[in-house]
């Protein structure tokens, strides 16, 4: 007897509808797989197996065939068990498969037939909900995910919870949804729930007040979070560099519905899916070791997965001990950075990664970390000192916007009480910043604004045009520079409140860009 599923594959971060078309012959007892199906698929045989024996069902005893559509699609998923396993019994004639087509499947199959969690299950959701299902059947464990998609979702625990939903149309399930409190019933509550038991987590231990001194580096975080600049950190070790950058986030605006969903998808995808619901209070923070491939940084594989830039989208990404990477590690960043996302082609297929993040690097002046200390000798030389400082290329330091030299905080900082504003009043300003940008018409960070509308939202008056046309000859900068600095001068102006860009601010910005 024949019966086609329903079901979704994760292509890197967008789904893909798949067939999945069973059909229960006499032969040999066993089960033929085709459509271009991984080893980890073809291993499910034996797993579906068992699980359906171990829910209290009869295997068939003919030759079973199993066929994913479409055929040229590459499938390197476990979330094809619980559709698998489906057809089967509704070709046995377990399920009534004259409901099957309404309903779209993903789950891992345990041998004791419990559904397991997928990754990229978010992803998959959304894809099914966009093509028209009128239901969907999840795992328990990704109801987080399945919650933020959205829809008639049901999250099942085990293979015969499943086979009891899929007799069922699903539009008589989701009315006796409204009437009756069905546990498996997905429904928004289930993602505020998680974020309300979590909401304790989201402020951390860590706050601006706690650093002694480093004023000027404060405000220029706070600039660099309001138009999400680039910003790179020189001083000598122990100044403060790491403990700021670890308490950036926290200065960011609070994500927008838009931003937390694609940081949710990303997060589904690198099998992190129940995190994401944490993420409405604070951005990602991501901070890699000095030692860090360049798969793991810009992501890759053979199936390619988000490296640290995408796990890092709509946060920061914190390169400490900058000099320290790999140099074509670090040259691997100059595309991700002006594109906002990384395209791998693998197999005819390109997998596009969003990377839209907040870059900030710290660095030591010297090999050994103390040029210009006056309390401790470099012992570095020439030759050690070009060495390092080659590590970042012209070409990268041009698309880092802001650049602070950071002076060691003496024992009067230290010990003098005052510590400055706190990580909530540096946030308030940011978002105030953005408010009245906003009001102006410009929405998002000013990092973003693309180079036809500079004219538009960071006209200069005669006086500034002056000074900037005097500062490009002066300073030998790039365009690309020139438009960078203009762009931080109007993130400084906002937060000043001021409709226009005056001198002082694009003083301010050209002193973060052409520092040493």
């Amino acid at each position: 007897m024949y019966s086609r599923t329903r079901s979704a594959v994760c292509l890197g971060i967008d789904g893909r509808e798949v067939f999945v078309e069973t059909d229960i012959t006499r032969g040999l007892p066993g089960i033929g797989m085709s459509g271009l199906a991984s080893t980890m698929v073809m291993e499910s045989r034996e797993r579906i197996k068992n699980a359906i024996i171990n829910s209290g069902y009869e295997f068939p005893k003919g030759r079973i065939t199993v066929n994913l559509t479409p055929a040229s699609l590459r499938k390197n998923s476990s979330c094809l068990d619980l559709p698998i396993a489906a057809g089967i019994l509704a070709s046995e004639g377990c399920i009534r498969s004259r409901m099957l087509d309404k309903w779209g499947i993903i789950g891992e199959l345990a041998l004791d037939g419990r559904v397991l969690g997928v990754e990229g299950a978010l992803p998959m959701i959304l894809h099914m909900n966009d093509i028209g299902l009128r239901g969907i059947i999840v795992p328990e464990a990704n109801r987080a995910e399945a919650a933020l998609a959205g829809g008639n979702i049901y999250a099942v625990t085990c293979l015969r919870e499943c086979s009891i939903l899929l007799s069922m149309d699903p539009d008589e399930v989701a009315a006796k949804a409204e009437s009756e409190e069905l546990v498996c019933r997905v429904r928004p509550e289930d993602a505020q729930e998680i974020i309300d038991t979590n909401s304790d987590e989201t402020e951390g231990d860590t706050d601006f007040a706690d650093i002694a001194g480093q004023e000027n580096a404060k405000r220029a975080v706070m600039i660099a979070a309001a138009g999400r600049h680039g910003l790179l950190m020189v001083g000598s070790p122990g100044c403060g560099k790491t403990m700021i950058a670890g308490r950036m986030a926290g200065v960011m605006p609070a994500m927008t519905d838009r931003e937390l969903l694609e940081t949710a998808i990303v997060r589904s995808v690198a099998g992190r899916g129940a995190d994401s619901i944490r993420l409405r209070y604070k951005r990602p923070f991501r901070a890699p070791h000095h030692t860090i491939g360049r798969a793991g940084l810009v992501g890759g594989g053979s199936t390619p997965v988000p490296g640290e830039i995408t796990l890092a989208h709509n946060g920061v990404l914190f390169l400490d001990e900058i000099c320290e990477f790999n140099k074509d590690v670090i040259e691997s960043l100059r595309i991700p950075i002006e594109e906002k996302k990384i395209t791998h082609f693998r197999k005819g297929e390109a997998f596009v990664f969003p990377c839209n993040f907040q870059v900030v690097m710290a660095a030591n002046p010297c090999p050994c970390g103390f040029l210009g200390d006056p309390d401790r000798e470099c012992t570095c030389t020439q030759a050690d000192l070009e060495r390092y400082r080659r590590k970042l290329s012209g070409p990268i330091m041009d698309r880092i916007d802001m650049k602070i030299t950071m002076e060691k905080v003496g024992y009067g900082e230290l010990t003098g009480g005052s510590r400055g504003m706190t990580t909530a009043e540096m946030r308030t300003r940011v978002e105030a910043s953005l408010k009245f940008a906003a009001e102006r018409g410009r929405h998002g960070f000013n990092s973003e604004i693309p180079d036809h509308e500079l004219e538009k939202y960071c006209r200069l008056g005669h006086e500034e045009a002056k000074f900037m046309n005097r500062a490009y000859d002066s300073f030998s900068m790039s365009p690309r520079g020139y438009n960078r600095t203009l762009r931080v001068a109007r993130t400084i102006a906002d937060l000043d409140a001021s409709e226009d860009i005056k001198t002082e601010h694009l003083a301010e910005a050209l002193g973060y860009r052409l520092q040493e």
